[in-house]
């Protein structure tokens, strides 16, 4: 355990970036100088487990992803490691000075949100924005050049761009929390105050989990939870970096957490949400696939 001083520390990287152009990861002209954003560059966010990302890294390559492992130190004073069982991934700090913050959570079971790179075997120099530049800083300008693979180090990268104590998600504890099935669907009913609603995504009723007929607007949606599926209403499955399509099946592979009261009318349960988060599978639940 670490002290609890340590618990809720929170490590944002605020990413914005002007390009000149013309940019060769976009193709903006210098008529577009709008601020972008890391989603811009490298797509919406993909939430999986460490061992997927860590022998699977091709599929990810140049992509936004959230997992979760322990920090352990890789190359003192550059690089740090996430670890899960077998499974592991260099992490690169944006900076040295982040090096150093990122330090204090060794040992840590953490969040962390980045983008994936799968390290060269050997890079050359080119020109690139009138430099002469290593190939990876060429194609990814805005990150930390990558170093080329070496035998003792893991295969893939991730960039940090966020990293939080998973204990609390970098959210400190309130007195009073509480998650739907510790309080129970008829309980979170009676007293109408907030519960966190952990489940699997089932699109606008994709998988025929509740009845047609009870579906009360066209924008409500499936969450299917350890106390049964409830409609969600009030708001559609997105958030910041992602945002889940209620028509498409192979959504439905993804898990989230709804915060919001519960209603219920008749054997129908609904949760007026008031914010929805994209989260890794809890380890405690089995996915459960939608019938042919």
């Amino acid at each position: 355990m670490r002290a609890a001083p340590l618990l809720g520390l929170v490590l944002l990287m605020p990413f914005q970036v002007q390009i000149p152009s013309p940019s060769p990861i976009t193709g903006r002209g210098p008529q577009e100088l709008a601020p972008i954003g890391i989603e811009d560059l490298y797509g919406p966010l993909q939430v999986e487990g460490l061992d997927q990302l860590a022998y699977n890294g091709q599929s990810y390559h140049r992509r936004l992803v959230q997992t979760r492992g322990r920090v352990a130190d890789l190359v003192p004073g550059q690089y740090l490691m996430l670890e899960d069982g077998g499974a592991r991934v260099m992490l690169i700090p944006m900076n040295v000075a982040d090096y150093r913050d990122y330090m204090t959570m060794l040992g840590m079971d953490v969040d962390l949100t980045g983008v994936l790179r799968v390290l060269p075997a050997k890079q050359k120099t080119v020109p690139c924005r009138g430099q002469q530049v290593l190939e990876s800083k060429c194609e990814d300008w805005e990150l930390p050049v990558l170093p080329d693979r070496q035998m003792q180090w893991p295969e893939v990268s991730i960039t940090i761009t966020r990293m939080a104590d998973h204990g609390t998600n970098g959210v400190p504890r309130r007195t009073g929390t509480r998650t739907l099935a510790d309080t129970g669907v008829e309980a979170a009913a009676a007293d109408g105050k907030p519960v966190r609603a952990l489940g699997q995504f089932r699109g606008a009723n994709l998988c025929k989990d509740l009845p047609g007929e009870t579906r009360r607007d066209v924008a409500d949606w499936v969450l299917l939870t350890s106390e049964g599926p409830v409609w969600v209403t009030g708001r559609a499955p997105a958030g910041k970096g992602f945002r889940l399509d209620p028509a498409y099946r192979g959504d439905t592979s993804r898990w989230l957490e709804v915060n919001g009261k519960v209603q219920i009318a008749g054997e129908v349960r609904y949760l007026k949400a008031g914010k929805v988060a994209l989260i890794a599978r809890p380890e405690d639940a089995e996915p459960v696939p939608c019938p042919p």
